[in-house]
């Protein structure tokens, strides 16, 4: 299942992961589970529209959280790419070339000081309304899960808030943003494991559904600390290049007209094909590769034109050659899943696994 655009807010794109959907249920299910506990008084009917309008409530409160990030970046100057909802909370996707470690820490601090605010606010509305078991309920539930979010994203590590903080605090001192986010990345693998350690020891201690809820969170955060490590080696070894000079420059073109067959003869070198784009008509239409070859049975070979098993070129494959690299690369791929260069609307070079391996491999970053 795809990611879905939910709303636009200060105008930015508001994304929403699948995973969304699934925290959704959960929390509704929660909520009302504990709304139909003897001692509530809930009817079923109560305790349902309780649990669904609780998680709708919720999911907004996680939208309000990214929302202050947005907010307190764009009011210092800064583009907010999208922002995007997910089962853990969410991300705002900051262009943050320009941004200064204090400002950082602002962006970042602001995020779970909204969420301890609300947090506050519904746990009180939960006790201005203790008469109704469903609005009590309900509300203290969200209260208390924004104060669980805000502690959590205060963990110090990145990707978390509490990492951003770090990183700002250690850029402060040291002057070198590389450095202070190699630190706080490294932070967020060590707390991740930590956590990891906590809920096998809760599990085995009898506690085993906390502890495996805890154990969970310490696997995910550690896997988004690695992901974030992979996507900072990224921005490190590309910074300062475009698409032109990763890109394998394409020198002739496959005639559409050709069949399978002899295009396997005429342009195939040693065990595989490396894909090339497909010339019809003087234009540029498509890519044909290895990957299009065998799709195509070796009995059907001499009989298939190139142009019907090649995978044609969309709008979402086609970068200009001075797209900054990074740009590039962390951009939606599209149906040939490869990066196509053009230059004055013209064809002139490929990027695809085999160049963004040898970039990665010869220009390693410790992290």
């Amino acid at each position: 299942m795809r990611s879905f655009r939910i709303a636009r807010v200060l105008g930015v794109d508001v994304i929403g992961d699948p995973s969304l959907l699934v925290l959704g249920v959960l929390l509704s299910w929660v909520i009302y589970l504990e709304l139909r506990l003897p001692q509530t008084g809930a009817s079923q009917s109560g305790a349902l529209v309780g649990a669904v309008i609780g998680g709708v409530v919720f999911l907004g409160t996680v939208l309000a959280h990214e929302v202050s990030h947005t907010a307190v970046a764009q009011r210092r100057g800064h583009t907010v790419k999208q922002i995007r909802l997910m089962i853990f909370g969410g991300a705002s996707e900051l262009e943050d070339k320009e941004m200064t470690p204090q400002t950082e820490l602002v962006v970042a601090i602001v995020g779970p000081v909204t969420s301890a605010v609300l947090g506050g606010a519904f746990v009180l509305l939960s006790v201005a309304f203790s008469g109704s078991a469903a609005v009590a309920g309900g509300s203290r539930f969200v209260g208390l899960a924004n104060l669980a979010l805000a502690v959590f994203n205060l963990l110090p590590g990145l990707p978390l808030d509490g990492g951003r903080v770090v990183r700002a605090i250690w850029w402060l001192r040291t002057g070198d943003r590389d450095r202070a986010t190699r630190m706080a990345l490294q932070s967020g693998r060590l707390v991740g494991l930590a956590l990891v350690g906590v809920g096998a020891y809760l599990t085995l201690r009898g506690n085993v559904g906390l502890g495996v809820w805890v154990l969970f969170v310490g696997w995910f955060l550690t896997r988004m600390a690695a992901q974030s490590t992979r996507a900072h080696q990224l921005e490190m070894v590309t910074r300062d290049r475009s698409v032109a000079d990763l890109m394998r420059p394409v020198s002739e073109s496959v005639p559409g007209s050709l069949s399978v067959a002899d295009a396997i003869e005429l342009h195939q070198i040693g065990p595989s094909m490396r894909p090339g784009v497909v010339e019809v008509d003087g234009r540029v239409v498509g890519i044909f590769g290895q990957a299009e070859i065998d799709a195509v049975g070796p009995v059907w070979r001499a009989a298939t034109n190139v142009v019907s098993a090649m995978t044609r070129i969309g709008p979402a494959d086609v970068v200009d050659v001075s797209t900054p690299l990074i740009e590039a690369l962390q951009r939606e791929a599209g149906g040939t899943r490869l990066i196509v260069a053009t230059e004055n609307g013209r064809v002139v070079g490929l990027i695809g696994h085999t160049e963004i391996g040898e970039l990665l491999r010869f220009n390693r970053v410790d992290s």
